[in-house]
């Protein structure tokens, strides 16, 4: 009986009095608690200096939490962590923070708002006034990206952004709180502040989010060198990936000629210019690339962004984006084959580019090298060394593979953006400058084809422009006007008129997909535009009739369904389970073809997650950087003689599960050939050989998701941004700088440590502790000296 009383009584005061961290009062002791569920506000460097978030050095900020209301002063004379509810972040009121707090801001917690405040009303009914944190001029004026835009960059095409994801919020770690219950357990904690103050107590939340100093660049990050040795030791990796592009019909023939001179016996001819003998191709050299039938692009971007990396829904950016391009490139398989298509006056090439946020990282690196790319003939190679069949690549400035220079001339670009809510009901929007013949032809081909659901129309964006430049929106059209001074034309279709919508906000956390506003009638319709409308191109034989080749296009091309079984497969797994069966199968089959061409143990990459999350990320090995092996060496980029000394020697890739599942899948659909469906049976790529329904001689066959063989079609590229290149004979991570273009941004995202977080606690001070710990023994003192003299006289009274 006594030993139990004792350790009672320590238990409830001995915890909280003598551990100032620990508290017994749930919730704030739990694990949940201790190291909170949350997405992070991550710290970026580009060209000229620093976006984002973090703490200042490398030491912990903590403080009491304060519920800012936007009404109120907060404190001005003692640190503390703000709470915000999502609704209410924003610019201003963070600027606000910061502006009358100073260095006594410690942080902000940004509340999860879908559940019910203490008036009794949801939180979310606010979300109609949530602010975008994008530019007010995406890629355009102020951003980083506003010496590679094109047109009038000083259009509002996000009216409602505030442009806090351009802030260099240094000093200040902010995060979301991602999950219900810890946020409406936070919000009355801060909200009930004060009296707990009272007690001696405080709820308190501390910051480990050291995300790089302040004052440098990405440049100086990449070129880092450590003071003691000057070893150079890269602070940061910059922002990439891969992006995924393919034909649709045939490919076009390979431009390789022989050397005219000596047989192959001789060891001079079959050496280049380093004296490497050039293995199962011998004898081999690479002409400049003729011009083969005008291409025209279909493209779009995959990704989006938002204040937290790790929460990037992107619902109707990149995920209504991918699903409408691979829905059209669907209809455009079903629809016509390869030997239809190879007939036609100009070729389709479909692309889906990544990084595009982040200054058209994607559309710029490839549209820039199907104009420009050269590679050295001493290193282009067999991406495979022991296969002379095996795609050709180039060592040097490193390309995985060399296919793109197969597209030749560029006639155009055919974009889609954020069609997934529209701003009329019934109505997409085409937005074209009607300065070139091939643009026009587009727009009055879209103008013309409408669907059962939906027409399109002009925007009005020219007409809200004051008399400037066109105002082109921020797509892969941009990036190739921009690259080309003007030079080529194209059109866009979008779900906006001359604004973004509102709700979701662009590039929020908030841009998702569980409030039923993205229509699948609307990508439908999309999807079967961009699919008529591309073949129309592809038809037009340089007459620009746009009605006749409209109406061959429609008596073509069905009109998709938005009941069609394939179409909701991919909408599940792209805006609410990005690691969903179908994508997993697709990706899955992608890196077993990957491991049987190269011998590399290439596996599925990192996936969407659920929800799906549609950042960049950092371009690295594990994320689109390609890599060649040297006999036991791997490198990013090589210009040595001995690729090609072992049969091991290959390139390769490891792109994310997205990027991998897009390929398999648009090799499905636009690989199917003359077989209708049918053709042979396959695990691997290996099974594939010599496919006789692959109609020309430079295609080639390789395993579906299916268990098809199917001509292959689609292709990886490196989305990396123009000024940086992987730094030859030199592991994979490290880059060097090509300092004579000074337009592109060059993003990067520093290192930063695993041990990261944010926890929270209920601080007791030691003294009180101290006070209730004797006032607890003294209790105990008495309530024996009591017992005794009970039990003194029970027995006295001979009852004990």
């Amino acid at each position: 009986m006594k030993f139990h009383l004792l350790a009672s009584l320590f238990a409830a005061v001995g915890v909280s009095g003598l551990d100032k961290t620990t508290s017994m009062d749930k919730p704030f002791q739990s694990s949940t608690f201790k190291h909170l569920k949350h997405s992070a506000c991550v710290g970026l460097y580009n060209r000229n200096g620093r976006s984002g978030c973090g703490t200042t050095d490398r030491e912990i900020q903590s403080g009491p939490l304060y519920y800012y209301n936007g009404a109120e002063s907060p404190p001005v004379e003692t640190a503390y962590v703000a709470v915000l509810e999502e609704y209410k972040f924003s610019a201003k009121i963070v600027t606000s923070l910061m502006g009358q707090s100073g260095s006594y801001l410690q942080g902000i917690l940004v509340l999860n708002g879908t559940v019910t405040d203490n008036s009794g009303d949801s939180t979310s009914a606010n979300m109609n006034g949530v602010v975008s944190p994008g530019s007010v001029y995406p890629l355009g004026s102020g951003t980083p990206s506003e010496n590679i835009g094109y047109g009038n960059t000083e259009y509002p095409w996000n009216g409602n952004g505030d442009g806090m994801n351009q802030y260099d919020l240094y000093g200040v770690p902010i995060v979301y709180v991602n999950d219900e219950e810890p946020s409406q357990f936070i919000r009355q904690a801060s909200q009930s502040q004060e009296q707990e103050s009272e007690m001696g107590s405080k709820i308190m939340s501390n910051f480990n989010y050291y995300m790089g100093p302040d004052g440098i660049t990405s440049t100086e990050c990449l070129t880092w060198k450590d003071s003691h040795n000057d070893k150079w030791h890269p602070k940061c990796l910059p922002l990439g990936g891969a992006s995924v592009w393919g034909f649709a019909g045939s490919p076009p023939p390979q431009q390789v000629f022989k050397s005219a001179a000596v047989d192959q016996g001789d060891d001079a001819a079959n050496a280049d210019g380093n004296g490497r003998k050039l293995k199962n191709n011998a004898n081999i050299q690479y002409n400049v690339y003729e011009s083969q039938k005008p291409a025209i692009i279909v493209g779009t971007s995959i990704d989006s962004t938002s204040m937290f990396h790790d929460l990037v829904p992107g619902t109707n950016e990149g995920a209504t984006n991918t699903l409408t391009m691979l829905m059209a490139a669907y209809l455009i398989g079903q629809s016509v084959n390869d030997e239809a298509l190879d007939a036609l006056s100009n070729r389709i090439v479909f692309g889906f580019f990544e990084g595009e946020a982040y200054g058209y990282i994607g559309s710029r690196n490839f549209l820039n090298d199907v104009l420009n790319f050269s590679c050295d003939s001493n290193y282009l190679v067999n991406s495979v060394s022991n296969d002379a069949n095996s795609e050709l690549a180039c060592l040097y400035p490193m390309r995985p593979n060399m296919k793109f220079k197969d597209i030749g001339e560029i006639a155009g670009v055919l974009a889609v953006d954020q069609v997934g809510i529209n701003m009329e009901e019934g109505l997409l929007y085409v937005h074209n400058d009607g300065g070139g013949d091939f643009g026009s032809f587009l727009a009055n081909v879209l103008k013309s084809s409408g669907t059962s659901y939906h027409t399109v129309a002009s925007s009005e964006a020219q007409n809200n422009n004051n008399g400037g430049d066109y105002p082109y929106p921020p797509t892969p059209l941009t990036a190739l006007q921009s690259i080309s001074g003007g030079g080529y034309s194209g059109a866009v279709l979008t779900g906006y008129d001359y604004v973004f919508p509102k709700r979701p906000p662009y590039q929020s956390h908030l841009n998702w997909g569980n409030g039923g506003e993205i229509s699948l009638k609307s990508i439908a319709s999309a999807a079967t535009l961009m699919a008529r409308t591309a073949l129309a191109a592809a038809y037009d034989d340089g007459s620009f009739d746009y009605e006749t080749a409209a109406n061959y296009a429609a008596n073509t091309v069905a009109e998709l369904s938005p009941d069609n079984t394939i179409l909701k497969q991919l909408y599940g797994c792209l805006v609410h389970n990005g690691d969903c069966r179908m994508l997993n199968k697709h990706a899955n089959q992608d890196a077993k073809n990957e491991r049987s061409r190269s011998s590399f143990e290439i596996g599925t990459g990192a996936s969407l997650g659920t929800p799906p999350n549609y950042y960049v990320g950092v371009y690295s090995p594990e994320n689109g950087q390609p890599f060649v092996r040297v006999g036991n060496q791997v490198y990013g980029a090589y210009n040595g003689a001995d690729y090609g000394a072992k049969d091991s020697d290959a390139v390769g890739m490891q792109p994310r599960m997205l990027q991998q599942a897009i390929r398999n899948i648009l090799n499905d659909f636009l690989g199917r050939g003359q077989t209708d469906g049918n053709g042979r049976s396959c695990s691997k790529e290996s099974d594939c050989a010599n496919i006789d329904y692959c109609l020309t001689d430079s295609d080639s066959a390789t395993c579906s998701a299916k268990g098809v063989c199917v001509c292959k079609r689609a292709y990886f590229h490196t989305a990396l941004d123009t000024s940086i290149t992987a730094a030859v004979n030199t592991d994979p991570g490290f880059f060097s700088l090509d300092y004579d273009d000074e337009q592109s941004p060059i993003w990067t995202e520093p290192f930063w440590s695993s041990t990261v977080g944010v926890k929270m606690y209920r601080d007791t001070p030691i003294g009180p502790g101290y006070l209730v710990l004797g006032a607890g023994l003294l209790s105990v003192l008495i309530a024996l000296s009591f017992t005794g003299k009970v039990k003194s006289g029970l027995q006295k009274e001979k009852v004990y």
